[in-house]
């Protein structure tokens, strides 16, 4: 059944409804911490699928293959495209910086520099979106959101340095460009994911975004990869795209624009600063890695700096 409020793409930003003020304990919260498990063990399985294929023809894959599940979802729940007036600027807007932008930046980048370098640069992601939505709102962000921000920053700068560190062998400024880039898309998707899923809901602005993106990036794929190359990717190829497709590019987005509508960008933003968390944890678990210390209070430190932000 399609739940869509009457049309409010002519109004401006100010007049439209805001997030509400969500505490650390809530479904928004729920939806951020399970968007970052998600996108938190994407390098891990991304790790897996460049055993096969190329980084940028994974970054093209990624996408493309979550446009089968987005059709299943779009047709069983009967969503409508956000196509309409404003809207339609803002969907296009999600499609091309979240799911074109920010993987294909963020991939090849990662090529050109080190695991540490793409880690930090990576982290900014939270800084980005907090001072978009400054600049759109023209208001200064408080105090409490610069001291939950610092303290985050700062542990998730310990963390990276204990487990897989900051050495300059093997980076790049081209590498940490493209990443910061990426970090850059993503702040940016948020923004136009923010507007629109208040009236559309999460799934309808995360179904027709991953369509749309998908549509542009298969001429892209047509013309760089050879079909040969495509078949010969390895069925653990496969396996790592599929949970790249349905985990990061559709459940994860939905969750965190659903996520976004109810807590606000420079909030539950903050959550971006427990992806390292995430990815060590899964390290250790998989691989076998140890947990140090250190990184058990960097842990605790990145908590600490998103509950400073997360606090009414």
């Amino acid at each position: 059944m399609e739940n869509r409020a009457p049309d409010q793409s002519a109004e401006p930003i100010a007049t439209r409804p805001t997030a509400q003020v969500v505490g650390f304990f809530s479904l928004a919260t729920a939806a951020a911490i399970a968007a970052v498990f998600i996108w938190g063990g994407s390098p891990l399985v991304t790790k897996i699928a460049t055993r096969s294929t190329d980084e940028f023809t994974l970054a093209l894959l990624r996408t493309i293959a979550s446009v089968p599940f987005a059709l299943v979802v779009i047709v069983a729940m009967r969503l409508r495209l956000p196509w309409r007036g404003r809207d339609t600027f803002d969907t296009l807007g999600v499609a091309v910086t979240g799911l074109i932008g920010f993987p294909v930046l963020f991939t090849l980048g990662v090529a050109h520099t080190t695991a540490g370098h793409a880690a930090v640069a990576s982290a900014a992601t939270p800084v980005f979106a907090g001072l978009m939505v400054a600049a759109i709102n023209r208001r200064w962000p408080a105090k409490s959101w610069w001291l939950g921000i610092s303290v985050a920053f700062f542990g998730a700068i310990v963390l990276i340095w204990e487990s897989i560190g900051i050495q300059s062998v093997g980076a790049s400024w081209q590498g940490d460009l493209l990443v910061m880039g990426g970090a850059f898309s993503a702040a940016l998707s948020f923004q136009f994911g923010a507007r629109l899923t208040p009236r559309y809901g999460a799934p309808a602005v995360t179904m027709w975004s991953v369509i749309i993106a998908g549509i542009l990036l298969l001429p892209v794929l047509w013309f760089y990869a050879e079909p040969e190359e495509i078949l010969q990717v390895a069925p653990a190829g496969w396996a790592a795209i599929a949970y790249l497709a349905a985990g990061s590019s559709i459940i994860a987005y939905m969750a965190w624009f659903y996520a976004l509508s109810r807590g606000g960008i420079a909030r539950i933003s903050m959550w971006h600063f427990a992806l390292p968390v995430v990815g060590i944890a899964a390290a250790a678990i998989f691989l076998g890695e140890p947990l140090t210390p250190l990184l058990l209070i960097a842990t605790v430190v990145i908590l600490l700096g998103v509950g400073l932000v997360q606090r009414r």
